[in-house]
């Protein structure tokens, strides 16, 4: 607990909800064709667009260096 941020708060908060919405019973709410959007039948922009907000906050997880305890003083000292 001492490492989580509200940043990292909101990135687990994000993957588990896109999770929830792609791979719960939630996703038959979206078991449709109508309306067709773009060309694309629902349940299938409804998938694209779950995967495209994991994959934006995997790509924002990684740029922030999420998984990592913050640096310490002790830490930049050995690296130098």
């Amino acid at each position: 607990m001492k490492h989580l941020t509200p940043l990292k708060l909101s990135i687990y908060g994000g993957m588990i909800l896109g999770f929830l919405m792609l791979e719960s019973p939630a996703i038959m709410l979206a078991n449709r064709i109508e309306p067709m959007l773009m060309g694309l039948p629902f349940l299938l922009v409804w998938n694209l667009f779950w995967w495209f907000l994991l994959t934006a906050l995997f790509l924002v997880a990684y740029l922030t260096n999420w998984g990592s305890p913050a640096p310490t003083n002790n830490h930049a000292i050995k690296q130098l």
